[in-house]
């Protein structure tokens, strides 16, 4: 593979590559696409993935290369993304390579020509995983977890989730709620804004609340308590 050719480019070996009288490496075939133009969507194929050439009139110089119509599992233990119907999976997966590497091949990388520094490599990773069941309706998105971050933008707002914490951004923040609505913090929770108006017909705080306080480091001598049995109106210290 070369992923940095114009357009990228992969060799693709046909027969053994033992036998010197039954096999045969092209020259380089340019990259398919899902399509020909405007809208795209990238997902190369790695060395020693199985692929179909397609020659017009048998000539290999002009061919285009397809990933096999089957996935082919190196052991009994690999099975498919999903047993169910209606269920949309996508697996994100580092193959193992032969010279235990894996990831993405560079310039000069030639698929079919074979690595000699190892034969074994190592073991499939799942890296992260997109999914959709249509029967119940859930959505999963999930990434590795102890690395890398799952961010979601668009419209002026962010959100990034990584290294257990996550980071709202926004021009404004506006939560309806039909019921209820639980936030649960291990250790901290710490929102920042310029103004902060909360509206409710009852207001439970379980906790010390500091008011007057000059930072979220900031501890003055007497907190503070919001009591009341009636629709929030009055804060009073104690």
């Amino acid at each position: 593979m070369d992923y940095k050719r114009q357009p990228p480019a992969y060799r693709v070996l046909i027969g053994d590559e033992n036998d010197e009288d039954n096999h045969n490496i092209t020259d380089w075939l340019p990259a398919g696409g899902m399509r020909a133009k405007g809208d795209r969507e990238t997902h190369f194929l790695e060395k020693g993935e199985k692929v179909v050439l397609l020659a017009e009139g048998g000539e290999l110089a002009t061919a285009q290369v397809y990933p096999a119509g089957t996935y082919t599992p190196e052991n009994e233990d690999e099975k498919e993304t999903t047993d169910k119907a209606g269920v949309w999976r996508k697996v994100f997966a580092k193959p193992k390579s032969q010279d235990g590497e894996g990831g993405e091949g560079g310039e000069g990388d030639q698929g079919g020509e074979g690595d000699q520094d190892g034969q074994d490599g190592e073991e499939d990773e799942i890296l992260g995983e997109i999914s959709y069941d249509r029967n119940t309706g859930d959505w999963l998105i999930k990434g590795i977890k102890d690395k890398g971050s799952i961010t979601l933008e668009g419209s002026g707002c962010k959100i990034v989730m990584k290294d257990g914490t996550i980071t709202l951004k926004a021009k404004n923040l506006k939560i309806e709620m039909e019921e209820n609505v639980e936030i649960e913090a291990g250790d901290t929770f710490e929102s920042t804004a310029e103004t902060s108006a909360h509206e409710a017909g009852e207001i439970v705080l379980a906790g010390m609340t500091y008011l007057g306080a000059s930072g979220k480091d900031d501890r003055p001598a007497i907190p503070v308590e919001i009591v009341s049995d009636q629709p929030a109106k009055a804060v009073r210290s104690k």
